[in-house]
């Protein structure tokens, strides 16, 4: 109760609390905290949402299971235990636990100087300059590194010092060496400041922990303007977004995302009350970005200055969120304007509004490009070339597999430009599409055995990603079952089950990787039965941390709450429930197999009929008592029945 009061404003209601649920758009206290009936758990009664803190912290920051563990972990004082790996044993200064430590014990270092009267005084005024106010400094934890190469170190010392004499709260010297807040001199006599005379932007991971920094210059002899933290095992800036900690709830209360390209613009703009804006950290847009603000909205608004670099940085970051399946625009704003400069003054922010409304959709903005480029073209070959290359961008993205109406548009905005008609764009299209897709399998071999699919009207092979597979409900739903309880208890998927015919196989061994035909139950299966084949138990967290996709990952979190409640409402022994989930998966897997046998390709009515029936065997579930006779055609009335049956009784 207490971690969902952190996040929620609750009140007692008899012996339970109830809040507004954060899960969906709730007016009226429909979350309900129950801590009086063993394991404590939420419910909401409007959307369904229900789960314990764990559920909750996954639910409500969109975090992995690992990471979930982790931040309970540390918020409960406890320490985890990692599975033993082979290697030499880890420096415990330099653990991720020590690296944290140091990064916040610095980062409320700085803080501390920058509002003292005279250390401070300079960045002060800078933020006075730039009208960040108090509480914004606050809020993004500002602060400034004094203009001394061991301002910092002194203090580092003094902490080093309480870590040897015993005090097992300090925090090693080499822990602040490993996080590069220090370096040690040429001559290897002692260490100094990485920062110094510089205005601090602690950079925070999801959970507002401090673990990295930016650090802007005060004076223009120090150069470069901002110097950053390098990655570290703490700190990725790939996927890595400035003020996310801040702007997650926000984001998902919006349904929307900005992104900016500095640290003072997106301070300024959660000043101005765009609270759901982040910042990339001096490089561009990452599919890592793409895929974490992907977790929090289904809308982002990309925003970049005016001029050339602005213009190539949105060019950059519409390539990479083309594929992903979340709406996004392009926001660029008068030539020479940034949103620090523009929020300062009422007609300003008046002006920003504008331009965010006026944002363009990703594939307009291709579209709009190109048309500036059409017609700066000179010359039949320079407009034939212009085109080819638009061509072939298009086909790179994925625009083939596009919405037909998106399609369209596109097609159809170009046709206008170059007056080639579109059935002509779409034709060129698709034989760039496959010239690609062939190129891609000459040097992106499939992943493992199975994978690969053979394109028959060209002979090339082709992922399984650009196959459409038609799966049925009643197939995915079997599928999942048997995945959940693989997950929840990889002991039972051992066990032997009925393979039909008096053969006995271990569960394992019936449904390999490639029987799975759902492309996420396929991912998961590449890793999870090969793991339980080879004697290991796979938990949870190993399987999150062997996974790269997190479409992956969110299943596995899934199937692992799904299995759990499957086990928890059976009243059938482990075992016994184990063989009726995989006998319907195989039933299941027997009943299609037999659909696409006696399928005819001229569907004659009989065989329509018979698919239909099918499909109704399939939704009705694996009770066979339940199946319905099939009636026959009647036959004419034979004319001499006795002696017809005697006939075909002698036969």
């Amino acid at each position: 109760m207490k971690l969902i009061g952190e996040h929620v404003p609750l009140q007692p209601k008899g012996r339970e609390h109830v809040g507004v649920c954060p899960f969906h758009d709730d007016t009226k206290p429909s979350l309900s905290i129950v801590t009086h009936k063993g394991r404590p758990f939420y419910h909401c009664f409007a959307c369904g949402a229900s789960g314990d803190a764990v559920g909750f912290m996954m639910d409500y920051h969109k975090m992995t299971f690992p990471e979930t563990l982790e931040a309970l972990a540390e918020r409960a004082g406890i320490e985890l235990e990692h599975a033993p790996h082979d290697g030499p044993p880890s420096d415990p200064a330099t653990s991720k636990k020590s690296l944290l430590r140091a990064t916040d014990a610095a980062s409320r270092w700085y803080r501390r100087r920058l509002l003292e009267e005279t250390v401070g005084r300079d960045a002060r005024m800078l933020l006075e300059r730039r009208g960040i106010d108090d509480a914004m400094s606050e809020a993004f934890m500002l602060g400034i590194a004094p203009d001394a190469w061991d301002g910092l170190c002194s203090r580092i010392t003094q902490l080093d010092q309480h870590a040897r004499a015993g005090d097992a709260n300090a925090i090693p010297f080499a822990a602040f060496e490993a996080a590069s807040l220090v370096k040690r001199r040429n001559e290897g006599n002692g260490h100094y400041d990485v920062f110094r005379n510089r205005l601090i932007f602690p950079i925070c991971d999801e959970l507002g922990r401090p673990i990295a920094f930016g650090a802007r210059s005060l004076s223009d002899e120090d150069q470069p303007k901002y110097l950053n933290s390098p990655e570290s095992s703490l700190f990725d800036k790939s996927r890595t977004l400035y003020g996310l900690h801040l702007a997650r709830k926000p984001i998902i209360d919006a349904g929307h995302a900005i992104v900016v390209e500095g640290y003072t613009d997106a301070i300024a703009c959660h000043q101005a009350g765009f609270k759901n804006t982040v910042a990339t950290l001096g490089t561009a847009l990452t599919a890592a970005h793409a895929r974490k603000l992907q977790q929090f909205c289904n809308q982002v608004t990309l925003l970049f200055d005016g001029d050339k670099a602005g213009q190539k940085a949105a060019d950059r970051a519409s390539e990479i969120f083309f594929d992903c399946d979340i709406d996004v625009k392009i926001c660029t704003l008068p030539e020479g304007a940034d949103p620090d400069d523009m929020l300062k003054t009422d007609e300003g922010r008046i002006a920003f509004t504008e331009a965010l409304n006026a944002a363009t959709d990703i594939l307009e903005h291709i579209v709009k490009g190109f048309r500036a480029r059409f017609r700066d073209s000179e010359g039949v070959t320079s407009r034939q070339r212009t085109i080819e290359q638009l061509i072939d961008r298009l086909a790179t993205l994925g625009l083939e597999n596009a919405s037909g109406t998106r399609k369209h548009l596109v097609l159809d905005s170009i046709s206008m430009i170059t007056g080639i008609p579109e059935s002509d764009l779409t034709k060129s299209l698709a034989q760039r599409r496959r010239q690609a897709r062939a190129q891609k399998t000459t040097y992106d071999p499939p992943s493992g055995p199975g994978d690969e699919m053979i394109d028959e009207e060209n002979g090339t092979i082709v992922e399984p990603k650009d196959v459409a597979i038609d799966i049925s409900p009643r197939r995915m739903e079997a599928e999942r079952r048997v995945l959940a309880i693989f997950i929840c208890n990889p002991e039972l998927a051992r066990n032997s089950v009925d393979a039909g015919e008096g053969m006995m196989l271990p569960a394992t061994e019936l449904f390999p990787p490639e029987h799975f035909l759902d492309h996420r139950h396929r991912g998961l299966a590449d890793i999870l039965i090969p793991a339980i084949e080879a004697g290991e138990t796979p938990a949870i967290d190993q399987l999150l941390l062997a996974v790269e996709d997190p479409s992956i990952a969110m299943l596995i979190t899934e199937l692992y709450r799904y299995g759990t409640a499957i086990m928890d409402n059976s009243e059938d022994s482990a075992t016994v429930m184990m063989t009726r989930l995989c006998d319907d998966l195989a039933r299941t897997n027997r009943l299609e197999h037999f659909a696409a046998e006696h399928a005819d390709p001229a569907g004659s009515p009989h065989d329509q009929g018979l698919g239909k029936r099918l499909e109704m065997l399939r939704m009705r579930g694996s009770d066979r008592t339940v199946i319905p006779r099939v009636e026959r055609p009647k036959k004419p009335v034979n004319p001499t029945p006795y002696k017809a049956q005697g006939q075909r009784r002698g036969r």
